[in-house]
């Protein structure tokens, strides 16, 4: 298998093609349109002269253009930098410069602070709305070339959170993301392709990227996707997606606990629960 963590998709999509890859309510993502969907997101950004190594942001929110757009860029070569869809133009521009990032896919309804951050950094902005965006890649060739690259060479920048200072770029590698997500898959999740995921972590955060996303389309799994938490909402798809595997932090877990009994649910197909992010309080997992 190639170096370059967007294989995931490539072998997912050999072997599952016609299984969900992605689901986001009544949107189903299948693995073929995945691979697909990243081939032209590859070929877009080669026609935009992007060269190996060179960065693009990413501000989507957890929808299925952020799996698109992220193993697009991934197999044209190019590095990821995952940012918050909550930023201000001048975050965003902090954000561009400081990774030195050419391009920025924003989500359109974040497009004032993403032209602002853009127009101050000399980013070319590429706004992701649904339509349009579906014309932008129909029109765009698929180059199903996967570039070549080294385990050591750096896949995504995630940005630590600032708290303490300067937000700082903290380099992932291939080889690093990859491991994580196979080890995920074998020893904690041991997911399979008959497994849904719960999506609701930031996917431009490493939990939700590496254990929810990455380690989704590693094992052909189904990564059924909510925006912004809300508890009866996550309760709902639990029992509408049948969904077997559950990530979430505390306060997530504190915020379904609390609920009416009425509106729990049917939550029975859940074979694991996965927590991070900070302490779980054992009065709250002897609850839920």
């Amino acid at each position: 298998m190639s170096e370059n963590l967007a294989s995931f998709v490539t072998g997912s999509a050999e072997k599952f093609g016609d299984r969900p890859a992605l689901k986001l309510d009544d949107t189903v993502v299948n693995y073929a349109v995945l691979n697909e969907g990243s081939a032209r997101i590859a070929k877009l950004l080669k026609d935009k002269g992007l060269e190996r190594g060179d960065r693009v942001g990413i501000m989507l929110p957890n929808v299925p253009y952020f799996a698109v757009v992220y193993y697009g860029i991934l197999r044209a070569g190019g590095v990821v930098v995952p940012m918050n869809v909550l930023l201000k133009g001048r975050e965003v521009a902090f954000y561009l410069e400081d990774s030195g990032a050419k391009i920025l896919f924003a989500w359109h309804d974040f497009a004032e602070a993403a032209e602002a951050g853009a127009e101050k950094a000399g980013t070319e902005l590429i706004s992701v709305k649904p339509g349009e965006f579906e014309e932008l890649l129909g029109s765009t060739e698929a180059d199903h070339d996967m570039a070549d690259v080294d385990a050591g060479d750096t896949a995504v920048i995630l940005y630590t959170s600032g708290t303490t200072g300067t937000p700082k770029g903290a380099e992932l590698t291939h080889g690093n993301l990859k491991k994580n997500a196979e080890v995920t898959v074998d020893t904690l999740a041991e997911s399979t392709e008959e497994d849904v995921i719960f999506g609701a972590l930031p996917l431009f955060h490493s939990f939700g990227q590496t254990v929810g996303l990455n380690s989704a389309i590693y094992a052909g799994a189904c990564l059924t996707l909510l925006p912004r938490f809300d508890p009866e909402k996550a309760v709902e798809m639990f029992e509408r997606d049948k969904v077997t595997v559950f990530l979430g932090v505390p306060t997530m877990y504190v915020a379904m606990l609390n609920m009416p009994e009425e509106k729990r649910g049917d939550a029975s197909g859940l074979r694991l629960c996965c927590s991070g992010g900070s302490a779980m309080p054992v009065e709250v997992m002897k609850g839920f």
